[in-house]
């Protein structure tokens, strides 16, 4: 029998758990549109009732959440192709198996989460030569100057920007151009529509309180290029353009990218 592992947690890094459970669930369909051992053996270890997030959670949330780890794979993997030896930075990255879904034995990754976040993620992943973890916040200044990079340098940050106000996470996108300008940073973000829809209908449902809700909804994606000249827009990614199966998710899922309610978006720095 599987040894439960207790947790304590801040309310923000309790959502950790929903995306890697979803990721979970979909890894044990008979065809999953992404398969994670990892994400499974984590969820089962795990002290944590989902009960209420499985009862309460709709399938486009929880295909959301499996297209924006599809996405996240997909650029960590073309990065790598143009630099073999990259740098990847993981802001936030609570207990995201991006790593063992990409890792080409030859990149330098860094995990960087808040100090309880990395304590728990250490129980279940573990470090080494190439890969490395930070409990530090994204906000401190410290860790910038602290990691080694090698080649290009790529920061990625799944369901973390959000939680914070625009003047911010602006303040410090204005940061990572001025340490690692030609750099490139891959993150996802909420429209106001999309901010009050993911309070009500995945965080609350899911149990947890107001401290745990969003915070920033971008208007729209050109927004970001005022924050600074240097930034560009490389590319978009939509949740639910292609893999979603049922009528009432495809047609739901058409209107949600139309609205920009949810989606990742690409910067170069």
């Amino acid at each position: 029998m599987i040894e439960k592992i207790k947790i304590d947690l801040g309310n923000v890094q309790k959502t950790l758990f929903l995306p890697l459970w979803g990721l979970a669930e979909e890894s044990k369909k008979p065809h999953p549109m992404l398969i994670d051992e990892t994400a499974v053996r984590i969820i089962e270890q795990v002290d944590f009732n989902f009960s209420q997030a499985a009862a309460n959670i709709d399938d486009l949330t929880k295909i959301a959440w499996i297209k924006r780890s599809l996405i996240c794979d997909r650029v960590v993997r073309e990065f790598l192709v143009r630099c073999p030896t990259g740098t990847i930075v993981n802001i936030g990255c609570g207990l995201d198996t991006t790593f063992e879904r990409t890792d080409n034995g030859k990149l330098q990754w860094y995990d960087l989460d808040l100090p309880d976040v990395i304590e728990l993620r250490r129980r279940f992943l573990g470090e080494s030569e190439r890969r490395k973890f930070i409990a530090a916040s994204f906000l401190e200044n410290q860790w910038l100057e602290d990691i080694e990079v090698r080649g290009d340098v790529l920061f990625i940050s799944t369901g973390v920007f959000y939680f914070f106000e625009e003047e911010t996470v602006k303040e410090f996108v204005l940061r990572l151009i001025d340490r690692y300008p030609g750099s490139g940073l891959l993150f996802d973000v909420c429209s106001p529509l999309g901010m009050r829809i993911v309070n009500k209908k995945v965080v609350e449902s899911s149990g947890l309180d107001e401290k745990s809700h969003l915070i920033w909804g971008l208007g729209k994606k050109e927004d970001i290029l005022s924050w600074d000249k240097r930034i560009r827009i490389i590319d978009t990614y939509f949740f639910f353009e292609d893999q979603v199966a049922g009528l009432r998710n495809k047609l739901m899922g058409r209107l949600s990218d139309f609205l920009g309610i949810q989606y990742m978006i690409y910067l170069g720095l």
